[in-house]
């Protein structure tokens, strides 16, 4: 979804860089195969660079300067693996006079960090429902010690509906939505961290 959202913010070509988590992790491992599954259906984009910043906003900040240096004027896009890194990706650009609306960069957790970029219309991220997963863990584990009489007490599984059924608690997978952070949700997702 993030690189689906840099690609189209690009307008299907130029040239992106990819900031990655620590090598070798399974999110790493999983979001770039993502990352490179949209990229190989928009033959005309190009990566540039594609290297870690250990999740890291101080140092996807430092690996961004390097890159704006190496790269003048050719980078389009950046894809964060996450959004502290994107974050930190945006800030090298401020810091080089790039207004980073003309880079299209997106992350993936929406830490509030992340929601106010994107209200500002710096970066796209992907919500990452926390306290989705959380609760519906806790739901499907209550489930396992109270048996078929147990009802699940999380709005998660109104909230997602379809998209995450409860079919009794007994699927042995679930899948938490990835949600979209958008300027039409972000002050809703923004006021839901402040009654917390």
């Amino acid at each position: 979804m993030e690189a689906e959202a840099v690609i189209k913010g690009i307008g299907g070509k130029g040239n992106v860089v990819i900031i990655e988590g620590p090598i070798g992790q399974s999110a790493q491992i999983e979001r770039r195969k993502g990352n490179l599954l949209a990229l190989a259906n928009a033959p005309e984009v190009k990566v540039l660079e594609m290297k870690t910043a250990n999740w890291s906003r101080a140092e996807a900040l430092s690996l961004m300067e390097n890159w704006l240096t190496a790269h003048p004027n050719q980078i389009s896009g950046v894809i964060g693996q996450n959004d502290e890194m994107a974050l930190g990706a945006i800030e090298a650009m401020k810091a080089a006079g790039i207004d980073p609306k003309s880079m299209p960069t997106a992350g993936i957790d929406g830490v509030t960090d992340a929601l106010l970029a994107v209200k500002r219309g710096e970066m796209v991220s992907i919500l990452q429902d926390s306290t989705g997963q959380s609760q519906g863990a806790l739901d499907i584990a209550l489930r396992q010690l109270v048996g078929p009489s147990y009802t699940p007490e999380s709005e998660i599984w109104a909230q997602y509906g379809a998209d995450m059924p409860w079919h009794d608690g007994m699927d042995s997978l679930y899948n938490v939505p990835w949600t979209p952070v958008t300027a039409q949700n972000v002050d809703k997702l923004l006021a839901s961290r402040q009654k917390t």
